[in-house]
C-alpha cells in the first residue's frame, strides 16, 4: 500500500472514532496520521497547528514522543505536566521533565518527583536519574542508563520500550543529555533505517565520531542504504572509497560482495568474496558461507564447474546447511544427473527448513525427474500455495501436469508463469516454445 493511501485510510478510521473530539480538527488526524508513519517532523506541526482541546492522555502521549523525537524538549516539558495532572505514574511525563530539568540545573522538579515517589514507586526513573537513592550528578551517566533501558527492551516489563517510537524517544532524551552519545546516534540510525528513513539514518550514522568504533560501520551503512534509494552508483563509490582506506577489513570486503551480488554485478562480487574466503585467518564456522555465495555468483555466471566446486567444498565444512543442500542437489537435478544423491540431500534441506517453498520445489522437481509423478504434482502444487506468485514453481507445475497428461492445466499454469515471470527468471523462451508447440488452437 503506498504511504499516501495509507495516510488516507488511517484518516478514514479516524473520521468513524466514537471519541467525539476526533471531529474538531484536521490537524488532530493529520498528526495522528504522521505518527502512523513515523514522521514526527509532520506531527508536530499539525499538533501544533491543532485547535483541539481536552486531549486524552493517549492523545496526549502521542505528542509528547512527536516533540520529544523531533528535539522540541521545552514543548515536550509542558505536554509532559499535562500529562500529570491527569496521570501521576507516567515515567514517560517525569523523564522528560526532569531530563529538562537535569540540563537546565533546576532542583524543584525533582523535590516533586520525590514526593511523588512517596507514594507510587517509578523504579525506571530511579534507575536512571538516582544511585544509592542519590541524585547522580554526571549527565554523562544518566544517558547511559537510558541507554541501557533501550539495549536491554526485549527484558523491560513494558511494550512501550518495545515500540520504535519508544526507542527514539529515549534515545532522543539520552542524547539532549549527552551531545556526543555515539552509540545511541548509531542506534537511533539503526532504527530508522529499520523504517526506510534513510535520510534520518544517515544524518544519526553522521554524528558518530570519526575516532570511534562505529564509525566505519556507520559509514558503510550510508553507503550500502544508496542503492535501497535507488541510488546504485553512489553507493558503490562510497563503499570502493571506504575500501581504499580499510582494504582488509572483513565485515567492508563483504558489503561490497554483497552489494554486487544483490544488483547482480556477479562477475565483480566473485573477487571481493575471493579475498575474505582466501584469508589465512578466516574461521570455518564462516567461510562455508561465503563459499556459498560465491558459488552462487559463479552459477549466475554461467561457471557451474567453479560453483559445484564451492558448493562442495562449503558442505565439507558445514554439512547441515539446508541452502547449500539445496543449491547444490538442485542444480545437479538441472542437470539430470546424480539424481538419487540429490533427492536425498533435498529431503534433508527441507527437514532442515521445511518453511522454505524453494526447497520444497527443488524436491519435487528431483521427484519429477525421477519420474515419480504423483508425489511431484502434489508437492508442487503445496509450492504455488505457499508462494502463488512464483513464476519458476508455476512452470515446474505446468510441466508436470503435461506429463501427467493434465495439458489444459499445464497451458493455464505455462501462461500464468509467462505473465510473472522476471527476465532474470530465464524462463519466458523456453515457457513460449511450449506454448506454440502444444497450444495450437
Amino acid at each position: 500500500m503506498h504511504k499516501i493511501s495509507f495516510v488516507f485510510y488511517c484518516v478514514a478510521i479516524m473520521l468513524i472514532s466514537v471519541c467525539a473530539h476526533s471531529f474538531s480538527s484536521s490537524s488532530y488526524l493529520i498528526a495522528n496520521s504522521a505518527m502512523l508513519l513515523f514522521d514526527y517532523e509532520e506531527a508536530f506541526i499539525h499538533y501544533q497547528g491543532s485547535n483541539l482541546r481536552n486531549f486524552s492522555n493517549e492523545d496526549l502521549e502521542k505528542k509528547l514522543l512527536a516533540y520529544v523525537n523531533t528535539n522540541s524538549l521545552n514543548k515536550a516539558s509542558i505536554v509532559a505536566k499535562e500529562i500529570l495532572q491527569h496521570d501521576k505514574k507516567n515515567q514517560e511525563a517525569w523523564l522528560v521533565i526532569l531530563t529538562e530539568a537535569k540540563i537546565n540545573h533546576l532542583d524543584k522538579p525533582f523535590n516533586d518527583f520525590e514526593k511523588q515517589n512517596e507514594i507510587e514507586s517509578l523504579d525506571m526513573i530511579k534507575f536512571i536519574f538516582y544511585k544509592n537513592f542519590q541524585l547522580k550528578n554526571n549527565n554523562y551517566n544518566i544517558a547511559q542508563s537510558i541507554f541501557d533501558i533501550v539495549q536491554t527492551s526485549s527484558r523491560y516489563d513494558s511494550n512501550k520500550v518495545q515500540n520504535y517510537d519508544y526507542l527514539l524517544f529515549y534515545l532522543s532524551l539520552s542524547i539532549n543529555l549527552n551531545q556526543k552519545f555515539d552509540e545511541a546516534y548509531f542506534y537511533s540510525a539503526q532504527l530508522y533505517q529499520k523504517l526506510k528513513n534513510y535520510k534520518k539514518a544517515e544524518k544519526n550514522y553522521n554524528k558518530v565520531s570519526k575516532d570511534h568504533k562505529l564509525y566505519l560501520e556507520s559509514q558503510k551503512n550510508i553507503a550500502i542504504n544508496k542503492s535501497f534509494e535507488s541510488k546504485p552508483e553512489e553507493a558503490e563509490k562510497n563503499l570502493i572509497h571506504l575500501l581504499k582506506t580499510n582494504g582488509k577489513n572483513k565485515d567492508l570486503l563483504f558489503s561490497v560482495a554483497n552489494f554486487y551480488r544483490s544488483s547482480k554485478q556477479f562477475e565483480k562480487a566473485i573477487p571481493y568474496y575471493s579475498k575474505i574466503i582466501n584469508d589465512q585467518n578466516i574461521d570455518n564456522e564462516e567461510k562455508w558461507a561465503y563459499l556459498y555465495l560465491r558459488g552462487i555468483c559463479y552459477e549466475r555466471e554461467n561457471n557451474w564447474q567453479l560453483a559445484e566446486e564451492d558448493f562442495i567444498h562449503s558442505l565439507e565444512i558445514n554439512s547441515e546447511s539446508p541452502q547449500v543442500l539445496n543449491y547444490l542437489a538442485y542444480g545437479w537435478v538441472e542437470r539430470n544427473i546424480f539424481l538419487d544423491r540429490s533427492l536425498k540431500m533435498l529431503k534433508k534441506a527441507y527437514e532442515k527448513n521445511p518453511d522454505s517453498h524453494y526447497i520444497l520445489d527443488s524436491l519435487a522437481w528431483a521427484y519429477f525427474k525421477k519420474e515419480d509423478l504423483v508425489i511431484a504434482s502434489k508437492l508442487m502444487e503445496e509450492v504455488t500455495i505457499r508462494a502463488p506468485g512464483e513464476a519458476i514453481s508455476l512452470d515446474h507445475l505446468g510441466d508436470i501436469y503435461f506429463a501427467i497428461g493434465r495439458q489444459r492445466e499445464a497451458i493455464y499454469m505455462w501462461k500464468q508463469a509467462s505473465d510473472l515471470a522476471e527476465p532474470e527468471d530465464d524462463i519466458l523462451d523456453g515457457i513460449q516454445k511450449k506454448l506454440d508447440m502444444y497450444n495450437a488452437g
